[in-house]
């Protein structure tokens, strides 16, 4: 760790000794609004970040955030974007609420869900998806760099574009993002990698108006016989209309 993170981490860990959990939370969050942070400080940060919410026990709940998680979609959603630096402990009736939420796209309640499984919360939540009603414990659910199906996943889009087309590539890990989000709470462990990197791809393609260049692509990397993965994003649309 270079010698700026290792001050400002010892700065943090001071913070957090005096049970100063405000003021830490906001030296981390500042950091990790950074568009780089090298990978070291932050597995460090964000093991900080977790200890801050774990111990920083407000004397009440934030009265405008109740009132945002109540109000209309884009105050949701902005409560949503708030929640990731409270403790959901306290708020586990809240998180309910904008799970069973008509008007959150599954891909914002899949950040609510994932911000559930970075604090390792084990109470069960339920929801609706594809019509069914579903219970889960996020602390059970595999993240990301768990889930070997999406890291192979991150890793043919690097064999593929890393080299040549590497905003090809941006593309193609943000569309699986999206899908990982969209998915949750479920996981990827069943599917096959070459699959959902097929769709993604063909999907990137389509929208840069290169069907024809997949085509090609397929031929190449011999993947005509590939059965692609159904990508919930395709037809979020359809399924947040009902």
């Amino acid at each position: 760790m270079n010698p700026y993170y290792t001050s400002l981490i010892q700065e943090i860990d001071r913070q957090i000794e005096q049970k100063k959990y405000d003021r830490a939370l906001e030296m981390i969050q500042a950091e990790q609004d950074l568009p780089y942070v090298p990978q070291d400080a932050a597995d460090a940060l964000e093991e900080r970040r977790k200890d801050c919410i774990a111990n920083f026990d407000p004397p009440h709940k934030d009265p405008d955030l109740e009132s945002l998680i109540h109000g209309n979609v884009h105050q949701q959603e902005y409560a949503v974007t708030l929640m990731k630096s409270v403790n959901l402990r306290q708020y586990e009736q809240e998180v309910q609420y904008l799970l069973d939420s008509e008007v959150l796209t599954d891909e914002i309640k899949g950040e609510l869900i994932e911000e559930l499984m970075e604090q390792r919360i084990d109470h069960s939540f339920t929801m609706k998806k594809s019509g069914l009603d579903v219970t889960f414990v996020p602390d059970l659910i595999p993240s990301a760099e768990e889930d070997e199906t999406l890291v192979q996943t991150n890793r043919i889009f690097e064999e593929w574009f890393g080299n040549d087309n590497p905003t090809f590539e941006r593309f193609c890990k943000r569309l699986l993002e999206q899908e990982r989000l969209e998915n949750r709470p479920f996981d990827f462990t069943d599917v096959e990698p070459l699959s959902i990197a097929a769709a993604i791809v063909r999907l990137v393609a389509e929208s840069f108006g290169q069907s024809e260049e997949y085509a090609a692509f397929l031929k190449i990397h011999q993947l005509q016989n590939i059965v692609e993965q159904p990508l919930l994003i395709e037809r979020r649309g359809d399924n947040h209309e009902k």
